[in-house]
């Protein structure tokens, strides 16, 4: 081997290197209590997968609190890749309460972020959300939470079923359980009005997730 390639090959051990040590670091910046780790880990080569304890835990958190709210939800937890980890459905829940409460989960996936957001554009253009959905899938709907452990994705939780009111939501139940289970989490977004898709007029109503709107004569959201 010349000297040209014995040099070439130690540059490339010498960069696997790096990638592997810092690889390890990355995967030790998420409590092991989270995360999928030991054998099963390396098994995978994955080490920032949500484990199955995590989303059990954070689960059941949600159904306790909806439970003691008077209400019923739908909740599902994916992990980084979009694999069901934990699924559940509280008794009364239709079918369309539980694959919402998918989609939810699945568009704070793809966007890797909350889905209230997107409601909140859809709420002030109608046309944008039939746009998200039939061009990419998206539901643009509160209720979806990406599932973040220092600044690590490990999986994302939807959760639906719940009539919205200002007291409780699909999103304040998933937004509780991770606060509870992962920590402190980031604050809930207020709720823009609904506005006419032809004139642009707010149509003010109440519900939703966080703070809403409070003007004169709310009505209730749908």
């Amino acid at each position: 081997m010349g000297k040209k390639k014995r040099f070439l090959f130690r540059g490339l051990i010498s960069a696997a290197a790096v990638a592997l040590i810092g690889g390890s670091a990355l995967a030790q910046d998420v409590p092991a209590q989270f995360v999928v780790t030991g054998d099963a880990a390396r098994e995978i080569n994955e080490f920032n997968q949500i484990n199955g304890d995590t989303a059990r835990r954070i689960a059941e958190t949600c159904e306790n609190y909806a439970r003691s709210m008077d209400r019923t939800v739908s909740i599902y937890i994916l992990d980084q890749f979009g694999n069901h980890v934990h699924v559940h459905r509280m008794d009364g829940q239709g079918w369309n309460n539980i694959r919402t409460a998918e989609m939810k989960a699945r568009t704070a996936l793809m966007t890797r972020d909350v889905t209230h957001g997107r409601m909140n554009r859809a709420r002030q253009d109608p046309f944008y959300q039939i746009y998200q959905i039939t061009a990419h899938g998206l539901f643009p709907n509160s209720g979806g939470l990406p599932i973040i452990v220092n600044d690590q994705l490990i999986g994302t939780i939807g959760v639906g079923g719940a009539a919205p009111s200002p007291e409780f939501t699909d999103e304040m139940c998933a937004h509780y359980a991770l606060t509870q289970i992962i920590g402190p989490q980031p604050p809930l977004l207020p709720v823009e009005p609904v506005r006419d898709p032809f004139t642009g007029e707010p149509i003010w109503c109440r519900g939703g997730a966080g703070p809403g709107p409070t003007p004169e004569s709310p009505g209730d959201c749908n």
